[in-house]
């Protein structure tokens, strides 16, 4: 891909180009070819059909945390005779000082060590910087963990993609409430290449459709489902934690968002006063949970330097002061007591812990990430409150606990479950009609 159409590819340049109608060329090219990729597909499933040949699905997957939204999919299907499932482990561009993503870096987040044990294929070789060709793996069906192209080499764009393989998606995060954010997680250009998009409720289909029009001529069908991470919180799938160092203690999970850019990120304004809170208090243990791509970030705009993340993790290896990165946080959600954060995916989880939410609204931005479950959350704007809300819960004193029940019991049922199944039963359709 020339360096005009990795441009194009940015969000907002998308979307300039868009409003002055100098896409309208590509997209007439563009519907003709999915329209012609469509059919081919469709004639080589009926093929296989006819044939009795089990049907091809690839999971490109680059991040093991984020996994607990496509797991119980995959196990699905690999159980189903009708499909050969295979894992395809690959890295990804992460942005550079300077250069953004326009640079041909690509960066293991152990991909490939975590999906050692099952069907796993790696798409990257180290050595020669040369990437597996995924139409040797004949796939049909492909589901992408996140939808950045950007971050993409060429050859796993979804553009390129579509051409042979019908693209499944469903969002890496639970949603609740619409947010302007949203939009940034569902790129058009990657939408619009997608053959399925698994929507969590009614109001992401309409939030897709919207999108989808802005994209022009597309494919793709919405199927509302429900998310399986909400599925799994249903069945309460709660793992003993051995990272945590005391048995009987008062610990707190911390996941402060990982970029400043938002005004919503406290790690930097309550680090430190943090920390010598639990040092004030006896029995406490603080567990930093970053996300993934912080530490990168951080480094990238200055505010943590090498020596300075060094610091921090050193920090976070002293006494009951911890740092978790560890694949799966289920286990950690469960067995903490209360969870600080600010705008994170993860306090949708944590909500059905049952356990206190202090959420931080830093700066005094009136997020309305979650305006749904917010009646049942801490919500804190200044150090001083979040202080005085921790002694209260750390005295064992949870003004919010009924409430917080109530509105989990109202998500959960205005969302339903069974999303695993229905994701399953519309490939399998798809594949046998």
């Amino acid at each position: 891909m020339n360096i005009v159409d990795r441009v194009i590819r940015v969000p907002y340049v998308w979307e300039t180009l868009r409003k002055a109608g100098l896409l309208k060329l590509r997209w007439k090219r563009d519907e003709k070819r999915m329209r012609k990729a469509k059919e081919e597909i469709d004639a080589r499933l009926a093929r296989k059909k006819a044939a009795g040949e089990k049907v091809n699905v690839v999971f490109i997957c680059h991040r093991p945390p984020l996994w607990t939204t496509l797991k119980d999919v995959y196990e699905t299907l690999k159980a189903d005779p009708l499909f050969r499932v295979r894992i395809l482990a690959v890295p990804q561009r992460n942005k550079i000082r300077g250069w953004g993503y326009f640079h041909e870096h690509f960066e293991s987040e152990g991909a490939e060590e975590f999906w050692a044990g099952e069907n796993c294929v790696h798409g990257y070789d180290y050595n020669t910087g040369k990437w597996l060709d995924l139409r040797t793996l004949e796939p049909d069906y492909v589901f992408y963990q996140q939808p950045y192209n950007i971050a993409r080499p060429d050859c796993l764009l979804s553009s390129a993609v579509a051409r042979y393989a019908k693209i499944c998606y469903l969002t890496y995060y639970v949603m609740v409430d619409l947010e302007p954010r949203a939009e940034q997680c569902t790129p058009v250009d990657f939408m619009r290449d997608l053959s399925f998009y698994f929507a969590q409720n009614e109001d992401d289909r309409k939030f897709v459709e919207g999108r989808l029009e802005k994209g022009g001529p597309n494919v793709c069908q919405i199927r509302v489902t429900g998310h399986p991470r909400l599925e799994r919180l249903g069945e309460n799938l709660a793992g003993k934690c051995t990272l945590w160092h005391h048995e009987k203690s008062f610990k707190i999970l911390w996941t402060p968002r990982w970029t400043t850019g938002e005004g919503n990120c406290h790690f930097f304004t309550y680090r430190e006063p943090l920390m010598a809170w639990c040092r004030a208090h006896e029995g406490v243990e603080l567990m930093f949970r970053p996300h993934p791509q912080a530490f990168r970030e951080w480094r990238s705009t200055g505010e943590l330097t090498e020596e300075g993340e060094k610091q921090v993790r050193e920090e976070f290896s002293r006494g009951d002061f911890q740092i978790d990165e560890s694949r799966d946080f289920y286990p950690q959600m469960f067995s903490s007591d209360v969870l600080i954060s600010d705008s994170s995916s993860m306090m949708i989880d944590y909500y059905y812990t049952g356990h206190p939410i202090v959420y931080c609204a830093s700066n005094g931005v009136n997020d309305c990430f979650v305006e749904r479950l917010k009646p049942g959350m801490y919500w804190l704007n200044t150090w001083e409150e979040v202080e005085k809300t921790l002694d209260e819960l750390y005295a064992g004193r949870d003004a919010l606990k009924e409430i917080r029940a109530e509105c989990a019991r109202k998500h959960q049922e205005a969302e339903g479950f069974g999303a695993t199944r229905k994701i399953c039963e519309t490939i399998r359709q798809d594949a046998l009609k």
